[in-house]
């Protein structure tokens, strides 16, 4: 049971890298530096404002977290009344290129929908990770 739980995991953290790959340069920005900043207080004062330890606060602001914690990310969000996550992280890329492919895929996407390819990805992925 351990083994499958393992190999799953190791499945869907194949799928997130892809999905995030196809966009090489995509990088993620946490805006949190800048948000306590405009408040005045530093990142030591939000932890102790929300009782969240300095290192994860730390970590989240430079970028450096790998999974996010949405109790964490709403205690933040509260703390600095903030009411959006783009006031609080944003994505951008490395190269034009990425970024200008991104731009029209996604205005493609919200007037036509998802392209064909797009839903046939979908059910090869429930393949390879067992659903």
């Amino acid at each position: 049971m351990v083994m499958e739980r393992i190999t799953n995991r190791k499945n869907i953290n194949e799928v997130v890298n892809e999905t995030i790959f196809q966009f090489p340069s995509i990088q993620f920005r946490c805006l949190l530096n800048e948000r306590c900043e405009e408040v005045g207080i530093n990142l030591m004062e939000l932890s102790n404002l929300t009782g969240i330890r300095y290192a994860s606060v730390n970590e989240l602001a430079n970028s450096k977290k790998v999974t996010l914690n949405l109790q964490h990310i709403l205690a933040i969000m509260v703390a600095l009344r903030l009411k959006s996550f783009d006031e609080l992280f944003e994505i951008y890329f490395e190269e034009n290129k990425d970024s200008e492919r991104y731009t029209m895929e996604s205005d493609y996407y919200r007037n036509k929908g998802l392209p064909d390819s797009t839903f046939k990805k979908i059910e090869d992925n429930k393949i390879r990770l067992g659903r």
